[in-house]
């Protein structure tokens, strides 16, 4: 307590001995006519952060910001402070401070200016690619994700902004860089054969890059998760991305392929006969399904397995291998999702 005490004492006694005839007594209690110090006190910080001293500047700074709360400069000094933080390359701390701002001053004038900074301090620590180490695709990303996530939010929420521009190019990047992690992990996967994460990765890619490179990510990934189907035994998934490369990327060079194994990948497993003999249900009867058929698939897209593939558990095989260092992916879904029972007296197909 006592070296607190003189702490405190001493740091008073060097700031007043200090000070000229304009200098600010940050030390000094405000009260009356000195609330005039608040426009004083941020000239003295601004003149300090063009001498490169940040520390004294940042004194200053918060000294306006907390003795001076309904001020114009105590904004300033807040955004001042996240300048610094940005300018020393310290982004994260930049990243929160600009959004501090945001949310204490939405409607300042310079709100567009720090909402922004928020998506450029992401941006910027974002990884590199350095000589002799792994490329910058391979690595953690999330920074890009919350660089994409702020600038997003910033074009949305201001839009007539002029730094809209360069943020949407800087989304673009964040997308390249996302998209090229993705197709990173899912090769990562298919080269240890575990096909149904990747299958899942390359079809996450087509859904969520395949605007990229003028769409041609979008056919390239569809073509090959259906490859990873195959290789998986799984037709019902594969005549699914088979379609839909067809259907949603005419002008890939895969089409044409596409469509000679849609002629091989049956639609669906033929029902087995009923005791009474009945080789076919009636037309206006409903087709049972295969287990590799859910009625839920039938409308909705698969759903992207970040988790490496696991083959039947009749099979004994080694633990897949672990993903790659900066991959977080979720538990994978290993189990054939349930077959639909089939109306009497058609009976359930084998496996169901």
């Amino acid at each position: 307590m006592r070296s607190t005490k003189a702490s405190a004492l001493l740091l008073a006694f060097l700031c007043a001995c200090a000070g000229g005839k304009d200098s600010v007594d940050i030390t000094k209690p405000v009260t009356g006519a000195e609330a005039s110090n608040a426009a004083k006190a941020y000239e003295k910080g601004q003149d300090e952060k063009k001498s490169q001293n940040p520390l004294e500047a940042t004194r200053f700074f918060e000294y306006v910001r907390n003795n001076f709360p309904y001020s114009q400069y105590a904004a300033l000094a807040q955004l001042a402070i996240a300048d610094m933080a940005f300018e020393r390359d310290d982004w994260t701390l930049a990243a929160t401070q600009y959004q501090d701002f945001v949310k204490s001053h939405p409607s300042h004038p310079k709100a567009d200016y720090a909402a922004f900074r928020v998506g450029q301090a992401y941006f910027n620590d974002r990884p590199s690619d350095v000589f002799l180490l792994p490329p910058s695709h391979e690595k953690d990303q999330a920074p890009v994700r919350q660089a994409l996530e702020a600038l997003n939010r910033f074009v949305n929420g201001y839009p007539k902004s002029d730094f809209v521009p360069k943020a949407r190019q800087m989304i673009h990047d964040c997308r390249e860089l996302l998209a090229a992690h993705e197709r990173y992990v899912a090769e990562f996967y298919w080269k240890r054969e575990q096909w149904k994460g990747a299958a899942g990765r390359f079809m996450a890619l087509a859904d969520t890059y395949g605007d990229l490179s003028d769409g041609k990510v979008h056919g390239f990934s569809l073509w090959r998760a259906a490859q990873a189907y195959r290789n998986a035994k799984n037709p019902a998934e594969e005549r699914k991305a088979l379609q839909r490369l067809v259907q949603e990327a005419p002008q890939d060079p895969h089409r044409a392929d596409a469509e000679a194994l849609l002629k091989q990948v049956p639609a669906a497993a033929a029902p087995a006969p009923s005791p009474e003999g009945k080789s076919e249900p009636e037309a206006n009867e409903p087709q049972p399904l295969t287990p590799a058929e859910s009625p839920s698939s039938r409308t909705q897209r698969p759903q992207a397995d970040s988790g490496p593939g696991v083959p039947p558990a009749a099979q004994e095989t080694p633990q897949p291998v672990a993903p790659p260092e900066g991959v977080q992916p979720s538990s994978p879904t290993n189990q054939r999702p349930p077959a639909a029972s089939p109306p009497a007296p058609a009976q359930t197909p084998p496996g169901g």
